[in-house]
């Protein structure tokens, strides 16, 4: 996995080690402030979200060893990027920022 940043925008690549050849790429505009389409209040928070995150993974908060949940707005929707890593495993996973619904579910070795 290769991540990085440039003019305020994130690049994310995943690479087949072997050949070289870019299995995924992902691009988003970090630190833009969308219109919101959801008041604040009616968001699920990020606690909230991280529950669920963990929840989904069948892990406790003191079996992660690092947690990170950042607001975005992609696609269209206000969503919860939730990112940790537990027993060599990294986990990504996406929640919707005002019904909790779990939008996608990554497990890969780190």
């Amino acid at each position: 996995d290769v991540e990085f940043y440039s003019n305020y925008n994130e690049y994310d690549y995943e690479i087949d080690a072997a050949s070289g050849t870019i299995l995924s790429f992902d691009h988003d505009a970090e630190y833009y402030t969308a219109p919101s389409t959801i008041q604040s209040s009616s968001r699920i928070g990020e606690a909230k979200a991280k529950e669920i995150a963990l929840n989904r993974a069948g892990l406790s908060a003191s079996q992660v060893n690092y947690i990170k949940c950042e607001l975005d707005y992609d696609d269209g929707r206000w969503k919860y990027e939730v990112e940790f890593r537990s027993g060599g495993y990294e986990y990504d996973l996406e929640i919707d920022a005002s019904s909790g619904t779990v939008l996608s579910y990554d497990k890969e070795w780190d």
